[in-house]
């Protein structure tokens, strides 16, 4: 009696079915892998961009005169907004720059506290990096600016602006952790009215 086994074209067969499948799977495997660390990645830049925002905003919100009576608000621009606020509650206003450094691609504040009598902002600025892989371009502000007829639709205001006209920033801030992986970037918005400003919005 003959004993039957698997012939040369058989094995070859099974083989490449079970490279095909193991293929497969490890693809699926790879990309599940791949998604789930994308899409965790997405979630952690959101969070930690949402938590400085709320800080800039917060900042923002309490604008005030400068300790020389200088008008609350001294710069503001596409990708940067310099104002003054008492950030170190020493209840003396200090000189506070959020911008975008694009040389490394990050969201800085500067502070430069008031100092020397009678008191000046010469100082050194203290600098310090509050989101890293920022990735606004020409087409995204990072900083959009309104005045008081804001109705929450309207455009933002004309440059150059009179800062003396605006009541409301909108801090837009685009984070790109890996430029070569889906998805492209995450995006992270909030806005801050001036309180100290404040008149019909």
């Amino acid at each position: 009696m003959k004993t039957k086994g698997f012939s040369i074209i058989e094995f070859l067969v099974a083989i490449t079915i079970a490279t095909v499948i193991i293929f497969v799977v490890t693809t699926f495997a790879k990309d599940i892998f791949s998604y789930s660390s994308s899409s965790q990645a997405s979630m952690v830049a959101q969070l930690e961009g949402r938590k400085v925002l709320s800080s800039m905003v917060s900042e923002l919100r309490a604008t005030t005169q400068s300790a020389l009576a200088d008008y609350p608000i001294n710069t503001a621009a596409t990708s940067t907004v310099s104002f003054y606020a008492d950030v170190n509650n020493d209840t003396i206003p200090d000189k506070v720059r959020y911008y975008l450094d694009t040389a490394t691609k990050s969201l800085r504040r500067g502070v430069v506290v008031a100092s020397g009598s009678p008191l000046g902002y010469s100082g050194a600025e203290n600098i310090s990096t509050l989101i890293n892989d920022v990735s606004n371009g020409t087409s995204t502000a990072m900083f959009d600016y309104y005045d008081k007829n804001y109705a929450g639709t309207s455009t933002p205001m004309v440059y150059p602006i009179d800062v003396a006209s605006i009541r409301l920033v909108k801090i837009t801030v685009k984070i790109d952790r890996d430029t070569n992986r889906s998805p492209v970037s995450t995006t992270v918005s909030s806005q801050a009215l001036f309180r100290n400003l404040k008149d019909n919005l």
